[in-house]
């Protein structure tokens, strides 16, 4: 196993503070370790401000990372993004805002871990270093982040995106039935939605 990448959360700070995971004994890291990996010559990150004006209009949303010179934005995806409504209806309007404006937006879901085939998948770029283990699983009801824990839109949303890394659908799908509670891992539900999409 390769302990020098562990799962990712949208800061190194955040990371820290979430310490060790006690099931895994990987720590979390930062994207912005991952992201000098992805694009390693690349200096011009802004985290978390304003995105600012654009032809006299003033725009609050505050994007995860933004590269100007990369015309990319990078956001991570919480389980905030999964389990509120609102929220991601948000995430879709602000995705149309920024795509608007030419950037290519890059959106990684909480339960997605930056393995080589994910970077590859979400960015279009292969990279030579081994990143993360993508046969550990990244939902567990001891995290109460599986689809038990949902709402409806988010269980649709999360089908949606592990449709693009079957790998790690199966990874989670396998743990989650070995965890043996279908009440709390939502289990059911997800691969509903999982099979109205083949």
């Amino acid at each position: 196993m390769n302990k020098k990448w562990g799962f990712l959360r949208e800061t190194n700070a955040l990371a820290e503070i979430a310490g060790i995971d006690k099931d895994t004994g990987l720590h979390r890291t930062g994207l912005e370790d991952y992201l000098k990996i992805i694009y390693p010559n690349t200096n011009d990150w802004i985290h978390d401000k304003a995105f600012g004006k654009i032809d006299e209009v003033s725009y609050r949303s505050r994007p995860d990372y933004r590269s100007d010179d990369l015309k990319i934005i990078v956001e991570f995806d919480g389980l905030p993004h999964y389990t509120n409504p609102d929220i991601i209806e948000k995430d879709k309007k602000n995705t149309d805002l920024y795509n608007s404006f030419g950037f290519k937006v890059v959106r990684i879901p909480y339960f997605i871990q930056m393995t080589k085939e994910a970077v590859k998948t979400l960015f279009g770029i292969e990279v030579s270093e081994d990143l993360f283990d993508g046969t550990i699983p990244s939902l567990g009801i001891k995290g109460r982040n599986t689809p038990a824990y949902l709402c409806p839109a988010g269980i649709k949303r999360m089908a949606e995106e592990f449709k693009k890394f079957p790998e790690q659908y199966s990874t989670n799908i396998a743990f989650l039935k070995v965890q043996n509670d279908a009440f709390k891992s939502g289990i059911d539900f997800l691969e509903y939605e999982y099979s109205k999409l083949n």
